[in-house]
């Protein structure tokens, strides 16, 4: 089941080639649909990557949303999306959910998972349960 659809729109990439690995941060903001909640992730979302030998990556991105839940309640939304790949390419992620929704508390006990894709043009995370 579909939680969240995050359109992301990459506002500036930071990077530094430290021996064998690379460090890259990049800063975005961008949008949320769907049945639960809807609204804009705030300034200051971050993917922070860490490039090794062999391709591999590691990847940590955090950032905050406002809008209003499932009830049109105002709240926020915070989340931590973590994912490592052998191969270079990260497709499925591992997400954490807080918010201050009482609606949505359930998101915060709930096993995520993630995928990240391209929808026509543009950078899309899918949060889904389970």
């Amino acid at each position: 089941m579909e939680v969240l659809r995050l359109y992301i729109h990459i506002l500036e990439t930071n990077e530094a080639v430290c021996g064998d690995a690379t460090v890259r941060m990049v800063l975005f903001d961008g949008y949320c649909e769907g049945a639960f909640f809807n609204g804009t992730i705030l300034k200051g979302g971050v993917d922070t990557q860490i490039i090794g030998p062999g391709q591999r990556i590691s990847l940590s991105a955090r950032y905050m949303l406002e809008g209003r839940d499932c009830r049109n309640e105002p709240c926020r939304l915070f989340v931590e999306n973590n994912a490592e790949s052998e191969n270079g390419r990260i497709i499925n992620t591992e997400p954490t959910i807080f918010t201050d929704s009482k609606d949505l508390k359930w998101l915060e006990r709930e096993k995520l998972s993630g995928r990240i894709m391209e929808e026509e043009g543009k950078l899309v995370i899918i949060i889904e349960k389970g």
